[in-house]
Order: structure tokens, then C-alpha cells, then sequence
């Protein structure tokens, strides 16, 4: 298993709780490119435009079991357990929950919310998360320690 964080918005910091809030309510995570390679089982991670190429990651290594930490605003949101095997939509269905094309599903019997887990939004510890995705490998981040703790 391996841990992840991710931001679910799209580009649009004014909206990124509301976006969070309901991709992980209609059961998913995904991600989206300003212009879009297709589906990422087609293309080669060199392909992709830079600063996006762990992209790829969510197509290619992310696997189910996976741990994700969601972050709104440089604060932890939600733990989600990957679901599913990455999907690809040619156009974004908003009506089904999400706004992205590259997406996959999530356990929602395992979703955890951190303000279900610290109440006082003044101890809320704040991660700086400016990147879509990542793969987390240093067992001593921050981030990695807080879904290791988390109950």
C-alpha cells in the first residue's frame, strides 16, 4: 500500500472546498489537464506538459488498497482509500460528481474527515501542498505521519 496526497480542485481556490466536498461525497478522486493527452494508459509520462508528470502516477502506479490524503487550502480534508482502477471520460460529467475526466473510485465506508477527528479548527495544522499529486515516500513527512495516525 502506499500513500498519497492530492488537492481535488480545479483551479479554482474559491471553490476547492465545495469541489472537494462533493467528488469525495459522489465517491471519487480525479484530477484534470488544462489540455487534455486522453487517457493516460495511451501516453507516455515524457509526453505530459511539465510540472504534471506525476499525472501519471494516478494512472500507472496508484493501485486499490492506496491511501489518500485530500487537502483544501494547505489543511488536511480527508483520508480516502482508493476503490478503483483509474478511469478516463472524453468530457467531464459534471451531474454524476465530478468535474475532472481522469478519476477513480473511492471506498466511501472508509472516507475520514479530519474535522470529524480534530473538532477545534485552532489546532487544524496547516500543509502546504502547491502540486496536484503526490506519491508520499518519506515516512517521517508530515503528511505521511498524519494518515498513519489518523483513527
Amino acid at each position: 500500500m502506499q500513500y498519497w496526497r492530492m488537492q481535488l480542485h480545479p483551479s479554482d481556490a474559491a471553490l476547492a472546498l465545495r469541489h472537494s466536498a462533493q467528488s469525495i461525497a459522489a465517491g471519487f478522486i480525479g484530477l484534470d489537464f488544462g489540455v487534455d493527452p486522453g487517457d493516460l494508459t495511451r501516453v507516455k509520462a515524457t509526453s505530459l506538459p511539465a510540472g504534471q508528470t506525476d499525472y501519471w502516477d494516478f494512472a500507472h502506479k496508484m493501485r486499490i488498497g492506496d491511501k489518500v490524503l485530500i487537502v483544501v487550502h494547505h489543511f488536511p480534508f480527508a483520508v480516502v482509500t482508493v476503490a478503483g482502477d483509474y478511469n478516463y471520460l472524453k468530457a467531464s460529467e459534471p451531474e454524476i460528481g465530478v468535474w475532472f475526466r481522469h478519476f477513480r473510485r473511492i471506498d466511501l465506508n472508509a472516507t475520514k474527515y479530519y474535522g470529524d477527528w480534530v473538532t477545534d479548527v485552532r489546532k487544524w495544522e496547516q500543509l502546504r501542498m502547491t502540486d496536484t499529486i503526490s506519491t508520499l515516500k518519506d515516512p517521517g513527512s508530515r503528511s505521511y505521519q498524519l494518515i498513519d495516525a489518523w483513527p
